[in-house]
C-alpha cells in the first residue's frame, strides 16, 4: 500500500487508501491492495470482486482492476 503515493506527498490520501484497504479486507498482502492517486484510488484484486464494488471513498472515485496477476495483486 505504499505504492502510488501522490506526487504532492499527501499523507491524508495514503491514510485513506489504507483505510479503504482495511474496509475491503485487502490487508493480507496476497489478495490485493489499494493505491492512492492524485485524483482518487485504484484497487487491484486477484479475483473478480464478489458483490457490489465501492465506487467512491471519501468523495473520490475508486477505479477497480480485477483479475490481476498474483505478482501485481501482492503489490510487489
Amino acid at each position: 500500500m505504499n505504492k502510488g503515493e501522490p506526487a504532492m506527498g499527501d499523507s491524508y490520501m495514503q491514510e485513506q487508501a489504507e483505510a479503504l484497504a482495511q474496509h475491503l479486507r485487502l490487508n493480507d498482502g496476497k489478495s490485493g491492495y489499494v493505491e492512492a492517486t492524485a485524483d482518487g484510488f485504484r484497487v487491484f484484486v486477484r479475483k473478480k470482486w464478489p458483490g457490489k464494488p465501492v465506487l467512491t471513498w471519501d468523495g473520490l472515485p475508486v477505479e477497480w482492476n480485477e483479475n490481476v496477476g498474483t505478482h501485481k495483486a501482492s503489490g510487489r
